[in-house]
């Protein structure tokens, strides 16, 4: 596969490679996609967790918190 970049982006990719962080330019693109890749994964949980959590509000499974409850919730330390 062959890719056409603009300049700017061209130029950032040799930049990353002329620093040493990556051998050449296919790494930095590797890279990228990688990250692309993994911040779509994340973006995606958000959406299933805003649908399951709007589906819980309109079935009424919702609990009402003071503003220092809410702040006492976000405080506690969350599992993995």
């Amino acid at each position: 596969m062959q890719i056409t970049i603009e300049p700017a982006f061209d130029k950032l990719v040799m930049n990353k490679v002329a620093a040493g962080l990556y051998s050449n330019a296919d790494e930095v693109v590797r890279d990228a996609l990688r990250q692309m890749q993994e911040r779509d994964a994340g973006l995606e949980w958000v959406r299933s967790a805003a649908v399951a959590g709007f589906d819980q509000l309109d079935r009424g499974e919702f609990v009402e918190l003071t503003r220092e409850e809410l702040m006492a919730h976000l405080r506690k330390p969350r599992r993995a």
